[in-house]
């Protein structure tokens, strides 16, 4: 469950649950130790950290032509979710290396701020925040600089291999296999440490998210290459049905053969459409509340989900697919021709 809490240079900014959890129990851990005041300085500036090592790859993202959807915090930091990849290794490298140097810029920021303050009273309490801080991030810098996926350093790597060789895909391998042999690394380094007396779940975390994340985008790289002839509008649904706006959830349950194997619906406002409703999303709708929920209430709106024109290689999309996003969008020149949920690709590859 994600919460948008507003938007920084026109992108959304959302957080998840697991992200408040780490804030509460930050806000703990520094209480036992400083005032709260000190304490909430804490919370917001790790919070304004993962923050703005996510709008330095937007950012700069921009700078090259490429959007970012969104700007996503959780439990283990934070993503920014580009539109589309890379036109360029150059572009490629600028973007990665924007988030650790928008680190390492909070992290002086706050090391000044640590000379500045006095040493005494709640300023002396905050100056030693501030310090951790300094920490933190230069912490953050250098750990993403590791040279492997998913990290920002992976993408450095990416970056250069691609350039060197001009095989994009082949770049993308090279940096994933770096990017399990790092987690699993990491991994081993945690055992190590529980050995000798000493323990680190995080560790363990972070090390297994590395290398699984590294280890998805090894798939696709290898993806790439099988379906680099396919186009995103051969695998599309296309024909769905049509329904007004004001239609109910349970009248189009009735009329299940209109559905088609589509799993969506485009919901239509004065000969228009305006967004898609998934089939899914009408069976989560409790039967005793289908008469009065209408397709208006449950879709999706146009604007705020991924489009693509149907000439678009399968491959490029597969490097780009946000797994939480329900459908993609089909066009051809201005018109909307069809659909394709990340679950059919999933099921096409299985194939």
């Amino acid at each position: 469950m994600t919460l948008e809490c507003g938007r920084i240079a026109g992108v959304p900014v959302r957080l998840h649950w697991s992200a408040l959890i780490v804030a509460a129990y930050l806000a703990y851990s520094l209480g036992t130790t400083t005032s709260v005041i000190a304490a909430l300085v804490g919370v917001i500036g790790f919070g304004l950290s993962i923050l703005g090592h996510e709008v330095g790859h937007a950012l700069v993202a921009r700078r090259f032509g490429v959007a970012t959807t969104s700007i996503d915090l959780w439990a283990l930091g934070g993503v920014a979710r580009l539109a589309s990849e890379a036109p360029s290794p150059r572009s490629e490298g600028f973007i990665a290396v924007a988030g650790p140097g928008a680190s390492a810029l909070i992290g002086l920021t706050s090391w000044v701020g640590w000379l500045t303050l006095p040493i005494t009273g709640i300023t002396g309490e905050i100056g030693r925040v501030l310090l951790w801080l300094a920490i933190l991030n230069a912490a953050l810098c250098v750990f993403n600089m590791l040279p492997g996926s998913p990290l920002d350093g992976g993408r450095v790597l990416r970056a250069v291999r691609w350039a060197r060789h001009g095989d994009r895909p082949r770049a993308i391998r090279e940096s994933a296999r770096s990017g399990m042999f790092i987690g699993v690394a990491l991994v081993i380094a945690s055992i190590g440490l529980t050995v000798t007396g000493r323990t680190s779940v995080m560790l363990v975390f972070v090390g297994l998210f590395i290398a699984a994340n590294a280890r998805a985008e090894l798939t696709m790289g290898q993806l790439h290459d099988i379906v680099s002839d396919v186009t995103i509008g051969s695998v599309a649904w296309l024909g769905l049905a049509h329904a007004d706006e004001m239609t109910t959830v349970a009248q189009i349950i009735n009329q299940q053969r209109r559905l088609g194997e589509a799993e969506a619906v485009l919901v239509v406002a004065q000969r228009k459409v305006v967004g898609i409703a998934l089939v899914d999303d009408l069976y989560r709708v409790p039967p005793d509340e289908r008469q009065l929920t209408q397709l208006g209430d449950l879709m999706r709106t146009i604007d705020e989900l991924p489009n693509a024109p149907a000439t678009t290689p399968l491959a490029d999309m597969l490097l780009k697919i946000d797994p939480s996003t329900p459908v993609i969008l089909v066009r051809e020149g201005d018109s909307l021709v069809g659909i394709v949920p990340p679950t059919r690709l999933r099921r096409l590859l299985q194939i």
